[in-house]
């Protein structure tokens, strides 16, 4: 009795298991199925580092170079309009409360004068704040972007390390303590930026190479919408040029014979 009742649960189990297995669900598409992954295993860290600095077919960068590249774009971008705005504002009060007493001839030349002041502290301004703060977010995208990649995976330690190095590199001419201080400092901004970073990816349920991945597939779907909008636009301009060479030219227009046959009369 319990020898069958055994022989029962046994092959139930056995059951239940092969239809359990048929249950499950594979997220893998017909590509990834048949993908070898033998040549991705064999992969060492710098092979990795080596094709995120490699194009395309097309010429195209890898998706890790175009988010440095945005990110150096956009830090220059913002370091100068901040740059700019402090210097310009200071220039404008120092300007005012240094000229109070000064004579013009009329109102105009006072505000060249002030125009100029601002004008020239607005573009020291810029560049004094626009590459120091370029500098340091594209060293320490770059950097943390090749650890990741090295190291195959995404985590805090690549901002650690990365804002180690960036900072090390910004006080680079004040000696091995500007070395020291400024590591420390940008490890210390690595790692509340590798915590937000991380917990922004768990929250959203994504990678950070999903991340890249995705703004990569968004830059290609806004150039592939542009060539169509382009390519739609030369085809109407060329429909246009057909249609008022024909109705010019008339039924003598349609073919070269009858085109050079229309000339020679």
């Amino acid at each position: 009795m319990l020898r069958q009742v055994f022989r029962t649960g046994l092959g139930f189990g056995i059951f239940s298991t092969e239809v359990l297995d048929q249950d499950k669900l594979s997220h893998q598409t017909e590509t990834e199925k048949k993908v070898d992954l033998s040549v991705v295993q064999n992969e060492t860290g710098w092979d990795r580092i080596k094709g995120m600095f490699e194009t395309d077919e097309f010429g195209t960068p890898s998706k890790e170079c175009i988010t440095i590249m945005h990110v150096g774009a956009m830090s220059l971008f913002v370091g100068a309009m901040y740059g700019g705005i402090i210097h310009s504002r200071v220039a404008y009060m120092n300007f005012i409360k240094n000229n109070q007493a000064t004579v013009y001839h009329d109102h105009l030349e006072a505000k060249k004068k002030l125009q100029d002041q601002v004008t020239k502290s607005f573009g020291k301004g810029a560049w004094k704040w626009g590459w120091r703060l370029s500098l340091f977010c594209t060293s320490f995208v770059s950097f943390s972007t090749m650890i990741s990649v090295y190291r195959g995976s995404s985590g805090i330690l690549e901002y650690i390390g990365a804002g180690f190095i960036s900072g090390s590199l910004y006080k680079f001419n004040m000696g091995p303590r500007g070395w020291i201080v400024g590591g420390a400092l940008g490890s210390a901004l690595g790692f509340v930026a590798g915590c937000a970073t991380v917990s922004l990816l768990n929250l959203t349920g994504m990678s950070m190479d999903e991340v890249r991945y995705w703004q990569y597939h968004w830059k290609q779907e806004r150039t592939n919408y542009l060539n169509k909008g382009l390519a739609e636009y030369l085809a109407k301009k060329e429909d246009d040029v057909i249609y008022y060479h024909n109705k010019k030219m008339g039924e003598a227009g349609k073919n070269l014979g009858s085109l050079d046959s229309k000339i020679e009369k």
